[in-house]
């Protein structure tokens, strides 16, 4: 049994101006890739030959540069190419769903089509997918599994991952080759309201179990989509797998479908969500000993830049008194400027808008408190960094876009986040590190590509009728 394996993950956001390319994505390629997946045991107990060919991830970003996805693209196709010669049982993807390239759309679909222009559709092909997955129309036409992160925010992409590598051995043993359906429920909704451990998410899932659970049934898996991606094809979407029985498949799909429309008024945010002034307004006055503010329409871990200065702003015009720390703010010309200066060097900096020009810029008199590297999302070097303080407030501030997920990104950069009243990030709801740590948190609902409001997103290409901008259709 040989199965073929490959990793290329990059969620878009279409409405950055920042365009992802090859130098975004951190690689490994040919064996170095397994060390980066997590289903390598299941593959070997089960003798299966594994074919490697890449592991590629990018933080989300704007539209992936053509020329770059072609040539990740090719990587793996010249691979499975050359090795379907000896023979290929089954291809193996985790991919995220949600990547959007120029001039191409769907880079999943893109790819599951080269992959069929060599492996035919005889053999079982199988995706992992995360929970903000667009799904095209002809995923389901591409592959025979297709599995997607039950959880937002995100704790089971392992499983995920696993259960995609068992369902493509069942379907290679049982010599299977299952047809998946998808249904859509035209409905839109700002990530930070879908939380799956919340309602309705919550339900919807249970009974998306249930039908998993069910004989003859080989998953039934419910996709919100990526809300910041201008597609036809954008929005929640369910896809539901059968054994041998289509149209059974297509049933569950629409009644799962069905009920995430029939209660889109539910969706709400869990926590505080208010404009930037009202969210320092209540930070200042709060009696918890931190308060952490989420900097919606900056959020890097949705595609926007996070190069917008706009919170800084809001905090030197509000004149806190609590200590405030800004996690961060990206501007490559801003840390450069820090490294030609040595540490306890008072200097002027402006910060903002080195990446997107609708971001807001602010001018400081700071000092230079830390220079080093800060890591990044995954534990990678994300490259140069620079702290400094005006005032009470200190500011990170990073060579690139970079995502503040947890204590140790922080720390990397020599700051302790329990040393402060208020902390800014650039995300939406905190991610789970931060979220256990956090004694409260509030969404402040700020301008920018990852905006929490629809109608600012401006999206032209979107299916209509969509709640909502429209309603009652169902």
């Amino acid at each position: 049994m040989r199965i073929a394996v490959a990793s290329l993950q990059q969620e878009t956001n279409t409405l950055s101006p920042i365009p992802t390319t090859y130098e975004d994505f951190v690689c490994a390629f040919g064996e170095d890739m397994l060390g980066k997946i997590d289903v390598v045991d299941i593959f070997k107990n089960a003798g299966a030959q594994i074919i490697p060919t890449l592991y590629c991830n990018a933080l989300p970003g704007g539209m992936v540069v053509k020329k770059d996805f072609l040539q990740f693209e090719r990587k793996i196709t010249d691979i499975i190419q050359k090795e379907s010669i000896g023979g290929i049982d089954g291809v193996w993807l985790y991919l995220h769903g949600a990547m959007f390239v120029q001039g191409i759309g769907s880079g999943e679909k893109h790819l599951l089509e080269s992959i069929r222009k060599i492996t035919g559709y005889d053999i079982p092909i199988a995706a992992a997918l995360d929970f903000h997955a667009n799904n095209t129309d002809e995923i389901v036409n591409l592959a025979n599994i297709i599995c997607g992160y039950r959880t937002a925010p995100h704790r089971d992409m392992v499983q995920t991952e696993r259960k995609a590598a068992k369902l493509l051995l069942e379907c290679i043993r049982r010599n299977i080759l299952p047809k998946p359906k998808i249904a859509r429920a035209n409905v839109i909704v700002p990530g930070d309201m879908v939380q799956t451990d919340n309602e309705p998410l919550k339900s919807i899932f249970r009974q998306a179990n249930i039908t998993d659970a069910a004989q003859g049934f080989l998953c039934a898996e419910v996709f919100n989509g990526q809300p910041w991606v201008d597609s036809e094809y954008t929005g929640p979407s369910i896809i539901v797998i059968h054994e041998s029985d289509g149209e059974l498949a297509r049933k569950e799909a629409d009644r799962l479908a069905r009920m995430f429309y029939d209660r889109r008024y539910e969706f709400k945010f869990e926590i505080e969500a208010v404009d930037a002034a009202m969210a320092l307004e209540i930070a200042e006055k709060s009696c918890h000993r931190q308060v952490y503010i989420s900097d919606s329409g900056d959020n890097t871990t949705a595609g926007a830049a996070g190069d917008n200065a706009y919170m800084l702003n809001r905090v030197i015009e509000g004149n806190l008194k609590k200590s405030v720390l800004i996690g961060g703010i990206a501007d490559c010309g801003a840390v450069a400027k820090c490294f030609s200066a040595e540490v306890g060097d008072v200097m002027e900096l402006t910060l903002g808008a080195s990446l997107d020009i609708k971001s807001e810029q602010a001018g400081i008199t700071c000092k230079l408190i830390h220079r080093g590297n800060i890591l990044g999302w995954y534990g990678e070097d994300a490259g140069r960094a620079a702290v400094v303080n005006t005032g009470n407030i200190t500011i990170i501030i990073t060579e690139k876009r970079t995502a503040l997920i947890r204590r140790e990104i922080f720390e990397s950069v020599g700051v302790n986040i329990d040393d402060y009243g208020i902390i800014i990030v650039k995300l939406g709801y905190l991610y789970p590190d931060l979220a256990k740590i956090a004694p409260k948190a509030i969404l402040a609902l700020t301008p920018g590509a990852s905006t929490e409001q629809l109608a600012d997103m401006g999206h032209k290409n979107i299916r209509r009728p969509m709640y909502p901008l429209d309603d009652n259709f169902m």
